[in-house]
């Protein structure tokens, strides 16, 4: 089952990533927006103030859009838990099936990084911000390479966007026991996530290797459990409000995704209350039948489809553009059309790669679901 509306809002999210992005590589931008923010309530900056906390902000978060990527995994992934007219998969077949959707395109991309990186010759430009001068700074080697291939850690210096995906790709193998605990209640899912948040806490405090920091994310996945199973329901209590306190809601939403930029908190605290905003706009989403028209709209559910690939090429296609470009060009000008170039990008990864992966992982998932059935003492 697929929702269109919220594939669209994951493609608006992916565009949001990309044009926080194009904006970091200006030094002043990014003194604002870089790294996970710092609070208007802390710079009390009037630029600050516009770029972090006004309605078109939305369009340029970062961090906020990648909480909601994980909310929105969350849900999906547990629709394809569910349907009467076929079994639940196996542990097996449903890894075996996210891994490959997730790593064919992953390393696709970091092969022709590979290619791409020495031959563009990356080199300092002092004019441009911090973020862009550490992006390509280190040699590309096998093991970088297979890092970002696999997504396996070590910073994903080729394609830093790729830290997300890694905490991505944990989670989905995680996300049957998700599954599991909130069939035996949403209380038991809900403390386990706590649960799962108080260890990793414990273990960077006391041991220190961040081993557990998956578990940071935990909480983003097991809400979007919760709102798959009871969308019906959430729905029709939004559809049943008011004008009043619909608009309520929305303001509710507004401030919970702005969280970050409008009160001094800890990191932690602002991912969680991101996260609950996304999962808000879900809800909201989910209830609205004319943003939902909106939503379902051309091009945006186009956008949606290719979001995967748009969000694993985009750095590498801004990147490159700069490097690439003659001295004379002006800045904005190379970032303002790298979107734009990333867009047909991704279509043709989408359609080259990202699809057949796609294919692949099913038939993966179908293979390990057959030997699991089969009769013992079957032909192999």
């Amino acid at each position: 089952m697929r929702l269109v509306a919220l594939d669209s809002l994951r493609g608006i999210a992916a565009v949001s990533v990309v044009v926080y992005h194009s904006l970091l590589v200006f030094p002043g931008l990014h003194a604002v927006l870089g790294g996970r923010g710092t609070p208007y309530a802390v710079t009390g900056d009037a630029a600050s103030l516009w770029l972090t906390v006004t309605p078109p902000s939305l369009f340029w978060s970062g961090r906020e859009a990648v909480l909601l990527f994980f909310v929105l995994s969350g849900f999906v992934l547990a629709l394809a838990f569910e349907g009467a007219a076929r079994s639940k998969p196996g542990w097996a077949g449903f890894a075996a099936k996210r891994a490959v959707r997730l790593l064919v395109p992953c390393a696709a991309v970091a092969l022709l990084l590979a290619l791409a990186v020495p031959a563009i010759g990356p080199r300092p430009r002092p004019e441009l911000s911090e973020w862009f001068n550490a992006s390509w700074a280190q040699s590309v080697t096998p093991r970088t390479v297979l890092d970002h291939a696999l997504l396996l850690g070590g910073g994903y210096p080729l394609n830093n966007p790729m830290w997300t995906l890694h905490y991505e790709l944990r989670i989905s193998l995680l996300f049957p026991l998700l599954m599991l605990l909130a069939a035996a209640g949403w209380a038991t899912l809900a403390l386990s996530a706590a649960a799962g948040v108080v260890l990793c806490l414990a273990e960077m405090k006391f041991v220190g290797t961040g081993v557990l920091t998956t578990l940071l994310f935990v909480p983003h996945f097991a809400l979007g459990v919760f709102l798959a199973r009871n969308r019906d329901e959430l729905a029709a209590a939004v559809a049943g409000l008011g004008p009043g306190a619909r608009a309520i809601l929305w303001s509710a939403c507004y401030a919970l995704l702005t969280f970050r930029w409008l009160v001094p908190a800890r990191d932690l605290v602002c991912d969680l209350v991101n996260g609950a905003g996304a999962g808000l706009l879900i809800a909201l989403v989910l209830g609205s039948p004319r943003v939902r028209a909106a939503l379902e709209a051309r091009p945006l559910p186009w956008v949606g489809a290719i979001s995967y690939s748009l969000y694993l090429v985009h750095v590498p296609v801004l990147l490159a553009a700069l490097h690439l470009a003659p001295p004379q060009a002006p800045v904005w000008l190379v970032a303002a059309l790298a979107p734009f170039a990333s867009l047909l990008l991704a279509a043709a990864l989408h359609r080259a790669v990202e699809r057949p992966s796609i294919r692949l992982g099913r038939q993966a998932a179908a293979w390990i679901e057959g030997r699991r059935h089969a009769p013992i003492g079957a032909s192999r």
